[in-house]
């Protein structure tokens, strides 16, 4: 028997993965730059943004179907994925900005966080505690 539910959950999986892994890349590669920048090293290599690229993306992919089946079950997928990105890339710039590299490791996981946080208080789980109807 073809379980409809399971099939569009394993969509749905497939699919926050996917996104997870190309909202990691894109923080991998503005995080490449910005990392140079901070460093005042010389211009990033092809190789350094497919690793960090790689990287990123390959953790996002990760967490991404993890957090939003969680935390954030009540979220638009697209928000999901596009908000806390965003505001880590914004976390890294400032970090860039204050010409400080503690602040460019510390601020990206720390907005990421607080996008993950401010998304679950912005669509709050409704789930209901079932009631046993038959006594």
């Amino acid at each position: 028997m073809f379980d409809r539910n399971l099939a569009v959950q394993r969509r749905l999986a497939f699919g926050l993965t996917v996104a997870g892994f190309a909202a990691g890349a894109v923080f991998g590669v503005a995080l490449t730059v910005f990392g140079k920048i901070v460093a005042g090293a010389p211009p990033a290599t092809l190789g350094n943004y497919l690793w960090n690229a790689g990287v990123f993306g390959g953790l996002a992919a990760l967490v991404s179907p993890v957090v939003s089946w969680s935390a954030l079950r009540n979220v638009p997928l697209w928000r999901t994925v596009v908000e806390p990105l965003a505001l880590a890339v914004a976390g890294g710039a400032i970090g860039v900005l204050a010409g400080s590299g503690v602040l460019f490791v510390a601020l990206p996981p720390v907005a990421l966080v607080a996008g993950f946080f401010r998304l679950s208080r912005a669509y709050p789980s409704t789930a209901v505690a079932s009631v046993s109807h038959g006594m």
